[in-house]
């Protein structure tokens, strides 16, 4: 049985974010590294979370709060709104779905990654308010 990737593309899990998390293959967009940490979430994989993002995201990043937070957290939906790239800085607009005990929430951010040595990074995160 396939499992589809929880990053909301209509691919299993292995041919989509799957080969980023387990180390076969390395996002070559931000928007791919974007829904690879997504999903990474969702899978509670804090070592990926860690291994792809650099200061000043990285500065405050303690996974075991991660883990206990994403443990607690239902993941329904990644929306990706906007993705861009100029040089070496690239942003993703993306809107998060999930529950959290009985509540509805959703995380609405404009992520920065940086190409670094040909591997994009994750380094800020700017939330926004709906």
């Amino acid at each position: 049985m396939m499992t589809t990737c929880p990053c909301g593309t209509t691919q299993s899990y292995q041919n989509c974010c799957g080969k980023f998390i387990t180390g076969q293959q390395i996002p070559a967009t931000p928007e791919e590294l974007m829904r690879s940490r997504y999903t990474a979430y969702t899978k509670t994989n804090m070592v990926y979370i860690a291994r792809t993002m650099l200061s000043p995201a990285a500065d405050h990043f303690d996974a075991k709060t991660a883990r206990t937070w994403a443990k607690k957290v239902r993941w329904r939906k990644l929306e990706v709104i906007n993705t861009s790239i100029q040089d070496k800085t690239g942003f993703v607009e993306f809107i998060a779905h999930f529950y959290e005990g009985p509540q509805k929430h959703i995380l609405h951010e404009i992520s920065e990654f940086h190409l670094i040595a040909g591997v994009w990074f994750y380094v800020n995160g700017h939330r926004r308010v709906d």
